[in-house]
């Protein structure tokens, strides 16, 4: 078995983030749900969709290391490098916004896994060459690919949805209870407890 993992709200979890700093520029009320794709949808009801662009770019640039790793995804990391289960991060990320200031988004991605502790051999351990930014999602499953993945964790259906995506590879959806219609041979899991469950069962 061979695990990959996408990364931006997958491993991250943003939705206080986003929350937070949309309302310090006052672009949402207070009172908006702390989820990301409220804050978005909410900014797309009100034809503001260059405020939402900007705003990732924002988060995902000098605000990225107040971002939070889901619970359990750095038990779970831990756990594969100790019992030597290859485990990779590979994902869609533009290196710089598409709106606004050219923050190098590769690095501060990387600059929040070494401050998480990924890549400290007395915390997680994983391999910074396990690490793999693409800049289109056809890209990103090439890497997929490459890496021999088994088993990909992905919290967007369109990762799976794409012709190119190798027929083999188990698909496990993260964040999600149960499959969306129209999506055939995936895995739901709602959280990296029950990631961890599936995969550690199946190395068993």
């Amino acid at each position: 078995m061979i695990v990959g993992v996408d990364f931006d709200n997958t491993i991250v979890r943003y939705d206080d983030l986003f929350h937070r700093i949309a309302v310090e520029r006052g672009l949402i009320p207070a009172v908006t749900s702390a989820r990301k794709n409220e804050v978005r949808d909410l900014l797309r009801r009100r034809g503001q969709e260059r405020d939402w662009t900007e705003l990732q770019g924002y988060v995902y640039g000098p605000r990225m290391a107040e971002a939070q790793p889901f619970p359990g995804v750095l038990e779970f990391f831990t756990r594969a490098v100790r019992q030597g289960l290859p485990v990779y991060i590979i994902s869609h990320k533009t290196p710089a916004p598409v709106v606004g200031p050219a923050y190098d988004l590769h690095q501060t991605a990387r600059d929040w896994l070494a401050q998480q502790g990924f890549f400290d051999a007395a915390r997680v351990g994983l391999s910074p060459q396990h690490v793999f930014f693409g800049t289109t999602r056809q890209e990103k499953i090439r890497l997929i690919q490459e890496t021999g993945c088994t088993h990909f964790i992905d919290d967007l259906k369109e990762t799976f949805l794409e012709e190119i995506f190798p027929p083999g590879v188990v698909k496990i959806l993260f964040g999600h209870r149960q499959a969306p219609p129209g999506l055939a041979g995936v895995t739901p899991a709602a959280d990296w407890a029950q990631v961890t469950e599936y995969v550690f069962d199946a190395t068993n």
